[in-house]
């Protein structure tokens, strides 16, 4: 992983700790003068520390795949990726049009330019994973235009029922589902020395999420519809199910589940399935959908979003930056229990009436405690990194 993406990275993992310590607080009526906004923390951690990650990683690990010159470092767009963040996110915080527009257009300048430098790499020994990097960015821009229209009222004009859930689902089970799994084909076989699966396998997962993601998007974009959307529940859910099996049948085979890391892996993707098998009972009116649909979020970045990256970025920064051989998935045992119980305390508080408060501030102290162990891990790695560098 390039430098200056490792850094923003360790610095966005700084300031998203202090974010959810802010939730916390504030949930807990500890603190009041600077009220928490769920929004700015979710982008903390998917804007914020995943996308320096698949930014810095993925130009330079599909060229190494596909036996091409690794690409020069595009400062182009590290400076539009991290200048619209700010700008997103300043602009969200004070509810700024302006802003908001100038940063959402220098994210979707920075991911359209990504775009093009994994276009380059088809053809020739190109990896299996290129395709799944190729359409979770495309959803990525569809996620990017759609946010950014949720506070500029572009939903009527672009005929859009529920904006935000087409939102969330472009960027969850399109974006990072897309690039998690291709991320999961590639480094799989790197940690454990066994490949995720065959390449029916591979065609299947993918197929099954860019459909099933498409299913997820067009159904809120027109109000609700029930056959996009359940078929795309179906299709997605089937696909990500076969995908953990994969996953978790390679870490055993290979010893990593012997280790925190290979759980926080597994782990994760049971955060990401329990929205998903949540969704027919909201469908069907069992449960109400409101107060799932602006907690569960939370559950869903930080269950599964931040543990993937607790487990796989020290691993990428341990392989790329440190030059290490055989290196360690990051993540302790601590970070595992904290940010699975966080996850369940926020679950539970969505169905706790008056203690809800209670429970969503505990869940966001213990997310505060879980992303102390991988921020010290990953300082060590950029402090060890930068002693080589200079003895170099």
């Amino acid at each position: 992983m390039p430098i200056p993406y490792l850094l923003t990275t360790l610095l966005y993992i700084f300031v998203a700790l202090f974010a959810a310590a802010d939730a916390s607080f504030v949930s807990l009526n500890l603190v009041s003068a600077f009220p928490a906004l769920r929004w700015v923390r979710v982008h903390f951690i998917t804007l914020g520390i995943l996308s320096q990650a698949i930014f810095g990683l993925l130009p330079i690990l599909t060229a190494s795949l596909a036996k091409k010159p690794k690409p020069a470092f595009r400062w182009d767009i590290w400076l539009t990726l991290n200048a619209g963040l700010v700008a997103l996110i300043a602009g969200m915080a004070g509810v700024n049009h302006p802003i908001i527009f100038a940063g959402g257009t220098l994210v979707f300048i920075a991911a359209t330019l990504l775009l093009l430098q994994l276009w380059n790499v088809r053809g020739g020994d190109a990896p299996a994973s290129l395709k799944f990097y190729i359409m979770g960015v495309a959803y990525l821009l569809l996620g990017i235009i759609v946010g950014t229209g949720l506070f500029l009222n572009w939903s009527e004009a672009l005929y859009i029922k529920v904006p935000l859930e087409v939102h969330i689902h472009a960027n969850s089970w399109g974006f990072m589902s897309l690039v998690f799994a291709g991320l999961l084909v590639d480094f799989i076989p790197m940690i454990t020395g066994k490949a995720l699966g065959s390449s029916k396998d591979v065609s299947l997962i993918y197929w099954g999420m860019t459909l099933g993601a498409f299913g997820l998007v067009l159904g809120p974009w027109l109000g609700g519809s029930l056959p996009p959307t359940v078929s795309g529940l179906i299709l997605h859910l089937s696909a990500t199910i076969w995908l953990m099996v994969l996953m978790a049948r390679a870490l055993k085979a290979g010893n990593r589940l012997d280790s925190a890391g290979g759980w926080h892996l597994v782990a994760s993707y049971s955060w990401i399935l329990l929205p998903v098998l949540v969704a027919p009972f909201i469908l069907l009116g069992f449960i109400k959908g409101g107060p799932v649909e602006s907690t569960a979020p939370q559950a869903l970045i930080y269950g599964w979003v931040l543990q993937f990256g607790i487990a796989l970025i020290p691993y990428i920064a341990r392989r790329f930056f440190i030059k290490e051989e055989t290196p360690q998935l990051g993540g302790s045992w601590v970070s595992l229990i904290l940010a699975n119980l966080g996850s369940v305390l926020v679950w539970v508080s969505i169905f706790s009436g008056p203690a809800e408060g209670i429970l969503y501030g505990i869940a966001f102290a213990l997310y505060t405690l879980a992303m102390i162990p991988p921020l010290k891990e990953l300082f060590e790695i950029v402090r060890d990194g930068f002693r080589k560098i200079e003895s170099a």
